[in-house]
C-alpha cells in the first residue's frame, strides 16, 4: 500500500522498494553487518539551539583566555599575546556566527585546539594553580579553558558524525 500524498513523497523523498524504506540508514552499515552503529540512530534536530550552544562554548573559551591573560600569572613565556589572539579569534567567531548564517564550525575547532595547546604548554610551563601561587579563581578559569575546549571538540564531533545538527542545516524529519 502506497500513499501518494505522503509528506515524504511530496518532498521528493522516495525510498519505495528499499528494505523497510530505510535506504539512507543502510549507507552507514559496514559490510557484513546487518545494523548501523548505535550512535547512528541518535539524532537531535535542534539546529538553532545547537548553533547557540556552539557559539556559547567558544565565547567561554575566549573569555577564559582573556581572564588568564589579565591575571598576573602567565602560564608560560609569551603566553599573553597567544591568549589575546585566542580571545580575538573567539570574538570574531562569535560576531560572525551571530550576525551571519555561515557554517564556521571548523573555525571554532581551530580556536578550541589552540586553547588546548596553550593549556598543554601551560602544564609544561608555569600554569596558574593554587599550589603554584595562583588564586582559586585563576586556577578554575585556567581549567575552564581545557574543559570548554574539550566540550567544543565533542560537540564538533557529534555535528560531523550526524548526531546533532546546527543551523542553517536541518535533518528533514518527515514525521
Amino acid at each position: 500500500m502506497e500513499d501518494e500524498n505522503s509528506p515524504a513523497l511530496r518532498a521528493g523523498v522516495d525510498f519505495r522498494g528499499t528494505p523497510n524504506a530505510t535506504q539512507p540508514v543502510l549507507e552507514h552499515i559496514k559490510p557484513g553487518k546487518k545494523r548501523a552503529p548505535l550512535l547512528r540512530y541518535i539524532r537531535i534536530n535542534l539546529p538553532k539551539t545547537t548553533r547557540l550552544l556552539l557559539i556559547a562554548v567558544i565565547a567561554v573559551v575566549g573569555a577564559a583566555s582573556a581572564a588568564v591573560a589579565l591575571s598576573n600569572h602567565a602560564p608560560f613565556l609569551f603566553a599573553t599575546p597567544v591568549l589575546w589572539s585566542i580571545f580575538g579569534a573567539a570574538a570574531v567567531f562569535v560576531a560572525v556566527a551571530l550576525l551571519t548564517s555561515v557554517r564556521i564550525w571548523t573555525w571554532g575547532l581551530t580556536i578550541a585546539l589552540s586553547s588546548l595547546l596553550v593549556y598543554i604548554a601551560g602544564l609544561l610551563g608555569n600554569a596558574p594553580y593554587v599550589w603554584n601561587g595562583a588564586s582559586v579563581v585563576s586556577a578554575a578559569i585556567w581549567n575552564l579553558t581545557l574543559l570548554a575546549s574539550i566540550a567544543y571538540m565533542v560537540l564538533f564531533w557529534a555535528l560531523r558524525y550526524g548526531m546533532i545538527v546546527a543551523a542553517p542545516d536541518k535533518q528533514n524529519f518527515m514525521d
